[in-house]
């Protein structure tokens, strides 16, 4: 038994080396590429909108670096590949390797490629550039009231197509976890793109179903002031729920010689279930069904013609959100943005950005961004 015993170890050892020796890693310098930024700004965001009083420079790194690389398979596909970390921002804490889009995948000649992991969702990448540039990204982007968000940005555990260019054509498939915790909360997103000449036209849909939303209070809050006749008490905090979302984008860039100009209509919405409150026996179920919906738009112009500079001015508004379809006063607010960068180097820039965002016409708050950006 003792050496039956010994002879199952070697044999198990000799297979293990086997194996091990059967996958031959490729040397890293002629595989990977290491690329990144350095990009570091001042800003001074003036008044603060919602807190009141002055808000102090604050220093913004988004410095950050990735991996990436390719291998054509001897008896497969090309295999495409990426790990990014996140920016260094004032701590350090959210640059950890794989905080960006990290994912793996294949790219087949003349039939586009398919990726699996961590990636910007196809509408998102619409929403992100040009769109909500120059800090015009405040409204646009993050600066919408519907609680809980209406769709998503960059996911993980997502699986994600792009097409090859036919023609000018491009088009983007995604599906994926919505909320990371939940398995009944899915995402399903899409985007399409045609180019012609100068012009470029993007279209983008994304629906989320069971989102968990543990912010309700001001939706029902909102709800409780349209509905006076309630007869749920004012006095509840902690409301989550679950909510099923749409949203969609329609933009277009058009450049000629040194002038641009581009613009994008966002619409959002999301319907509320399973609305409750931890450790209460209060019946919410009245609220079931509630929808909040918001429509927003990004307009920029640009202009080249200076050598070595490039100017933007933006404009992006968010229109006043609908607390089942009754408009909701106060969420009216807009941005004027304005970009002035000066190229150093093929690799390197600096830039100003002053901006001002009022809202509902009340209430503004002013400030500007000083920055400098190296890639590699």
């Amino acid at each position: 038994m003792e050496k039956m015993f010994k002879r199952t170890l070697v044999g198990a050892a000799v297979a293990t080396a086997a194996l091990a020796g059967s996958v031959q890693a490729k040397p890293a310098t002629e595989s990977v590429d290491l690329y990144g930024q350095v990009a570091l700004a001042v800003w001074q965001f003036g008044e603060d909108k919602i807190g009141g009083g002055d808000a102090p420079l604050k220093l913004e790194n988004e410095s950050r670096f990735g991996l990436r690389g390719s291998k054509d398979l001897a008896r497969g596909p090309l295999l495409i590949w990426q790990m990014e970390g996140g920016n260094v921002g004032d701590d350090g804490g959210n640059s950890g390797l794989g905080v960006r889009d990290t994912f793996v995948g294949f790219e087949f000649e003349d039939a586009g490629k398919i990726r699996i992991g961590r990636m910007l969702t196809p509408l998102y990448q619409i929403v992100d550039w040009p769109y909500s540039g120059q800090r015009a990204g405040a409204i646009f982007d993050w600066g919408g009231d519907v609680i809980g968000g209406a769709r998503y940005d960059r996911q993980s555990n997502m699986v994600r197509y792009d097409s090859a260019n036919l023609g000018g054509f491009t088009f983007n498939l995604a599906a994926g976890r919505g909320t990371e915790s939940d398995k009944d909360s899915n995402f399903y997103g899409a985007g399409a793109h045609f180019t012609t000449g100068g012009l470029t036209i993007h279209g983008g849909v994304e629906v989320g179903e069971g989102r968990s939303v543990s912010d309700f209070d001001t939706a029902y809050n909102n709800w409780l002031n349209q509905n006076p006749g309630s007869s749920i008490t004012d006095d509840l905090t902690g409301i989550s729920a679950k909510s099923d979302t749409f949203a969609a984008i329609l933009g277009f860039e058009y450049y000629i010689n040194d002038f641009g100009v581009y613009a994008a209509y966002k619409m959002e919405e999301a319907e509320y279930e399973d609305i409750s409150i931890a450790d209460s026996n209060e019946d919410l179920s009245e609220l079931n069904g509630t929808e909040i919906s918001q429509d927003s738009y990004s307009i920029g112009l640009v202009y080249s013609g200076v050598e070595n500079w490039n100017f933007k001015l933006n404009y992006a508004a968010n229109l006043e959100a609908d607390l089942n379809s009754t408009e909701v006063k106060g969420t009216e607010d807009y941005i004027v943005s304005a970009q002035a960068m000066y190229f150093l180097d093929d690799s390197a820039l600096t830039y100003f950005r002053p901006y001002m965002i009022s809202k509902d016409d009340s209430d503004s708050e002013f400030g500007w961004g000083l920055g400098v950006e190296y890639y590699f």
